[in-house]
């Protein structure tokens, strides 16, 4: 799939990276901004997923990374494959087969960090993700931040992503975190809200979804089908 921004339509912006999804893109003048931190609350469902596979599936000149804390590698591109997206050449940081007690070697395109309160072996991975990328924009998705929240204290996540958040940004890198609805407190949300740039939040209306932006403070419509997600 690829998915960028036609300088010839004045409509996208330049400071954009796709999201992978057409219409989105038209909506967000281009996509997600770039460089910047991005929240993506929902459900614990295939929908909030999908949006992470269509952002992490999108070809082009970025390099793309994620760090898995609820799924294992082989996981992810399984369940994306299910919906036409290929993330098989993309790095991952595999933070979750620890927590199965699998030992598993890390290659090329894997890392494997001993689970998910290994914070500082996260962070050398991430330099290393940095390193890779050549200066290149960044495409990075945290497949799901709360399962990091959960497995470490307040303290320590606050110090974790005042760090990483302003690397990642310098790095020129575009960040995706997902966010379980329902899962934690006002105040946790309001640790994980500081230093980031942007919220979206995917709301359950009886099986039907709203993808609610802000700025623009409207909600759109999307359903999960075949292909990924549509927006309505």
């Amino acid at each position: 799939m690829e998915l960028g921004v036609d300088e010839k339509m004045p409509i996208l912006k330049k400071n954009r990276l796709s999201t992978g999804i057409l219409d989105l893109d038209l909506i967000l003048e281009g996509g997600y901004r770039n460089p910047a931190n991005i929240i993506l609350i929902g459900p614990s469902g295939m929908e909030k997923a999908a949006f992470s596979y269509h952002f992490s599936g999108c070809t082009g000149p970025e390099t793309t990374t994620i760090i898995c804390g609820n799924a294992s590698p082989e996981d992810i591109i399984n369940k994306a494959s299910t919906i036409g997206i290929d993330v098989s050449k993309v790095y991952f940081i595999d933070c979750y087969s620890a927590t199965l007690g699998q030992k598993k070697e890390s290659t090329e395109n894997i890392t494997v960090i001993d689970g998910p309160s290994a914070l500082n072996d996260i962070s050398l991975a991430l330099n290393e993700a940095i390193k890779r990328s050549s200066g290149k924009r960044m495409r990075v998705v945290f497949d799901t931040l709360s399962t990091f929240i959960l497995y470490n204290s307040q303290d320590s996540m606050r110090k974790f992503l005042s760090v990483i958040a302003g690397r990642l940004k310098s790095a020129n890198a575009t960040t995706l975190y997902l966010i379980d609805e329902g899962v934690h407190d006002k105040q946790v949300l309001s640790l994980i809200e500081t230093g980031m740039d942007k919220k979206y939040t995917i709301e359950d209306k009886g099986g039907k979804f709203n993808l609610h932006i802000p700025d623009i403070n409207i909600d759109i419509p999307i359903r999960l089908g075949p292909a990924g997600i549509n927006v309505l």
